[in-house]
């Protein structure tokens, strides 16, 4: 199989401002990045990313900036992955609500993307893997107490076999044929599975964190069907009104996320985010689950500010936000 790869090549972007534009494009898959605060990077950048299909593997080398995982970005990309990063050099500040840790060189840190938090560094370098919460068999629940953990690889054997791993990893990832790129992969997530979960893990209940986003998967998933609404949800999930509607309690309640959802993939494909020929508006409403095409007409011009017949690829930047961006793509599709 063909080697999936993200490699930008920014020491031959002779402009810094185009460099600097180039890396937060890549970014805003995963963090918005502060760009008022940002410096303009040098040619020493680097982002390579690796599509491994069972995980994303990141070279990643970065100039001073500030960046965070915003509500909206969780909320829009409805993703449950697990991002472990290994600091090689500088050092990266990391913050939510409940506090703030720093990991230096030879720690790994661990963030829940379907958590916020900010980071912030005066430079670094690092490797970053990026993983589906289902990779971590039976302590997927668990992972999320993880979230904003510093793990010093000189802590246990364990994780020094990881570092050392990822680090002849990314020495010959671009040369390893697929057979052994899957090899790589498959011991690297044996050893994430031995290092990061812990010993004592049980068959507890699903978490609630977990549900919300499978809900919210199924939701994207079958966004075509105008039966979509609390009553199937419930039966598909074997839930009580009571706990969905908490899951839902940020977004304005289940039928509001549902129609910000229907309304959102109408704009992608108006604007042509989608891909193929200009479709009626008509034909769309029905795509996005709406059975009248004056009513979706109406909850869109509300939405947006605009009627739907005026919508056209001059609005891919705001369409792309919702949609993301190749990486984007690859993280929904591991």
């Amino acid at each position: 199989m063909t080697l999936q790869l993200i490699d930008p090549r920014f020491s031959e972007i002779d402009d810094d401002r185009a460099r600097l534009q180039t890396w937060q494009d890549l970014t805003s898959s995963l963090f918005v990045s502060d760009r008022a605060g940002a410096t303009l990077p040098g040619r020493d950048l680097v982002f390579r990313c690796y599509n491994l299909e069972r995980m994303l593997f990141f070279d990643h080398s970065a100039f001073a900036h500030s960046a965070q995982r915003t509500l909206p970005q969780i909320v829009a990309q409805g993703v449950d992955h697990i991002f472990i990063g290994f600091q090689i050099s500088g050092a990266t500040h990391l913050a939510c609500r409940e506090g703030e840790v720093v990991a230096k060189p030879g720690d790994f840190w661990v963030l829940d993307l379907a958590q916020s938090f900010r980071s912030t560094t005066d430079g670094m370098s690092a490797i970053h893997l990026c993983v589906p919460r289902r990779r971590f068999e039976r302590r997927a629940g668990r992972m999320m107490s993880r979230h904003l953990q510093v793990l010093p690889s000189a802590s246990s054997p364990l994780l020094k076999l990881m570092a050392d791993h990822l680090l002849n990893m990314r020495a010959c990832l671009r040369r390893a044929d697929a057979g052994q790129r899957g090899f790589l992969t498959s011991a690297a997530l044996a050893i994430c599975n031995a290092a990061l979960t812990p010993d004592d893990d049980d068959e507890a209940s699903p978490d609630p964190a977990v549900a919300a986003i499978e809900v919210r998967q199924f939701i994207e998933d079958n966004i075509h069907l105008p039966e979509l609404g609390v009553e199937l949800l419930c039966a598909r999930f074997g839930l009580s009104r009571s706990p969905l509607y908490k899951l839902f309690a940020g977004d304005g309640g289940v039928a509001s996320y549902v129609r910000n959802r229907r309304l959102a993939r109408a704009m992608r494909i108006f604007a042509g985010v989608e891909g193929g020929p200009r479709q009626r508006v008509s034909s769309v409403a029905y795509a996005c689950g709406y059975e009248s095409e004056k009513m979706f007409s109406r909850a869109f011009r509300r939405r947006y500010g605009v009627n739907p017949r005026d919508v056209n690829r001059t609005f891919q930047s705001a369409a792309v936000r919702e949609k993301g961006t190749l990486l984007a793509s690859w993280i929904q599709n591991l």
